[in-house]
């Protein structure tokens, strides 16, 4: 089993940079589209937008290619192994299949419908827009930024946690264990509008993200060279 790391009381610097600095691993590291904050602003905000527009985005995919890419150069994922033109599609299809039904009404969901409809849908990303089943590392970041709203457990692969089902329910007792002590503690929006940075506070503050990214981040060394990811 590959144990996660302690949960530190205070976030590290790594951490708090990746939250509100451009990655260093993305173009020159002053895109400040790549850090964590721009993320959920891109995905989830883009996402919480197209709900208020009847999920209507002018014939384009309603998360562009570019920010799949930047999510899969940060957050160092395996090469999904299709174009992200193709994967851009592939999750427009999953979206308005999966999600568009069920969006508004997540915030309403018990707490264990939360957790199953997380662990079903981490499959079914898998499953739909990979069309493989050696992704769930990139399954679960990709729901994680998409649907923060809903318990996603970043996969990290070892041992007896060698599917998600086991995974989710080590994180989730853990996370039990930790919120109470680092659950007040979350950072501030920086990156968008004002809109948008408000809509990412609501988030951090009224739920539980910022604990579950802290649970399994994962640090990298700054001289670490990123994966070779083709466009």
């Amino acid at each position: 089993m590959i144990a996660m790391q302690p949960v530190p009381q205070a976030p590290d610097s790594a951490i708090l940079e990746r939250w509100s600095q451009p990655h260093p691993y993305f173009t020159s590291g002053t895109d400040m589209r790549s850090s964590d904050n721009a993320l959920l602003v891109l995905l989830y905000g883009g996402l919480e937008k197209a709900s208020r527009y009847g999920w209507l985005n002018a014939g384009r995919t309603l998360i562009d290619k570019t920010y799949l890419r930047i999510l899969w150069i940060t957050q160092q994922l395996e090469p999904p192994g299709i174009s992200f033109d193709e994967l851009a599609s592939r999750l427009d299809g999953f979206i308005r299949a999966e999600l568009q039904p069920v969006w508004d009404t997540l915030a309403e969901l018990e707490h264990e419908e939360r957790h199953a409809l997380a662990v079903t849908l981490v499959a079914r990303v898998q499953a739909q827009v990979f069309q493989r089943d050696d992704q769930l590392a990139s399954a679960s970041v990709l729901l994680f930024f998409l649907c923060p709203q809903l318990p996603v457990f970043v996969y990290r692969q070892g041992g007896e946690n060698a599917d998600y089902v086991s995974w989710h329910q080590t994180c989730r007792r853990r996370l039990a264990n930790v919120l109470p002590l680092v659950g007040h503690a979350v950072p501030s929006p920086s990156y968008g509008t004002a809109q948008e940075q408000l809509l990412i506070s609501r988030l951090l503050n009224q739920g539980d993200w910022w604990v579950r990214r802290l649970l399994t981040q994962q640090s990298y060394p700054a001289s670490a060279a990123p994966r070779r990811i083709a466009s």
